[in-house]
């Protein structure tokens, strides 16, 4: 007989520092016009405007870093100069990730030791790890696993990890996300395509529990598949000063024509059927932009109430990476859905990776 494994005590943490999406591009641009001076070479930055995320589809975003003026030399993080016009050293950010990471523990956990926690990250790297380190001065003994560098898609895989630890232990799981996009802006490559990325992501942290308790989310099925001749549509690759995205314009476009028969492939493992799924669950969908949700809504011909919580966290905060969808999940669960309403989640990545899953509320 399958047991059943559920999703649950949901807790997000918000970055101490925020602002107005058109402030935040206004900064994005002098960043890049200042790397631009400091390297003597010129830069249009009207024309670089033209690719930014609009106030109509980002309404703010969060950060951890309070670089967001033009005092320059002061900057953390993005202290451009001639000798650095990218900013400081992938060491120091990495060292910056794990002050902020410490902070966000200390939130969560002031009161708690959890048995095992996931750790999950595309845009933070040490060893020992912030949570190894953190876990490691209390009483408690925390085991510790840790899920990098698979980029937006990662809760998916996180949770079917520690739904293995759940089966194996009797024991709660903690799923904890760290991301801090802000910290991997180049302003040094100032294409078309850098400047969508630079003004979509932003810095979020969550937690969540994998455990045997049947409330909140009820897991049904998770599945991923790479799309065919798309390996270089999305990377994350390791540079001298942070991690270097690219994204091609085919991504919204790939995703769309691939999900049918991914839907289908999803809905039979979870024991329902895809008309059902398309005509009555809510649909999270990781907003790796505004486009992708507007294709995943058309393609399915999903009703603006499918996908309302999808939009609206994009719209709140920006995209979190691996942090997104788990904050969609909170927001539908607090929207107060009825017991028995199914939710779809689909997440992309490098790859290009689709991963997919179904739950059912458990209120």
């Amino acid at each position: 007989m399958e047991i059943n494994t559920y999703l649950y005590d949901f807790k997000s943490v918000l970055p101490p520092h925020h602002l107005p999406q058109e402030k935040t591009t206004r900064w994005l641009l002098q960043a890049h016009l200042r790397s631009a001076q400091v390297r003597g070479e010129a830069i249009d930055v009207d024309r670089l405007a033209r690719f930014c995320l609009p106030a109509s589809y980002i309404r703010e975003r969060y950060y951890e870093c309070d670089d967001l003026d033009e005092d320059w030399e002061s900057h953390a993080i993005y202290r451009i100069s001639a000798q650095a016009p990218s900013g400081v050293s992938s060491r120091e950010r990495n060292l910056f990730y794990g002050r902020a990471v410490d902070r966000v523990l200390e939130e969560l956990y002031s009161n708690k030791t959890p048995a095992h926690v996931v750790h999950v990250s595309c845009t933070g790297y040490l060893s020992p790890s912030p949570v190894q380190r953190f876990f490691s001065n209390r009483a408690g003994a925390t085991a510790v696993t840790h899920a990098y560098h698979m980029g937006c898609y990662a809760s998916l895989p996180a949770i079917r990890l520690g739904r293995g630890l759940v089966l194996g232990s009797g024991e709660d799981v903690d799923v904890v996300h760290n991301e801090l996009c802000s910290l991997h802006l180049d302003p040094m490559v100032s294409t078309p395509e850098q400047m969508v990325v630079q003004s979509l992501f932003a810095d979020g942290h969550i937690k969540y529990t994998v455990g045997l308790a049947p409330r909140g989310l009820r897991i049904l099925a998770i599945r991923e598949r790479m799309i065919p001749d798309s390996s270089d549509d999305m990377t994350w690759i390791p540079g001298p000063t942070g991690m270097m995205m690219t994204l091609s314009k085919e991504v919204p476009f790939k995703i769309r024509d691939y999900l049918p028969d991914f839907l289908e492939e999803l809905s039979q493992k979870a024991g329902v059927s895809s008309a059902e799924l398309r005509t009555k669950a809510i649909f999270a969908v990781h907003p790796g932009g505004p486009k992708i949700i507007e294709a995943v809504q058309k393609k399915l011909e999903l009703g603006d109430d499918q996908v309302r919580q999808s939009k609206a966290v994009l719209f709140a905060r920006g995209n979190m990476s691996s942090a997104t969808l788990p904050h969609v999940w909170q927001e539908i669960l607090s929207s107060g859905p009825p017991a028995g309403t199914l939710i779809v989640s689909f997440a992309f990545g490098p790859g290009l990776t689709i991963f997919g899953s179904v739950f059912e509320v458990n209120l």
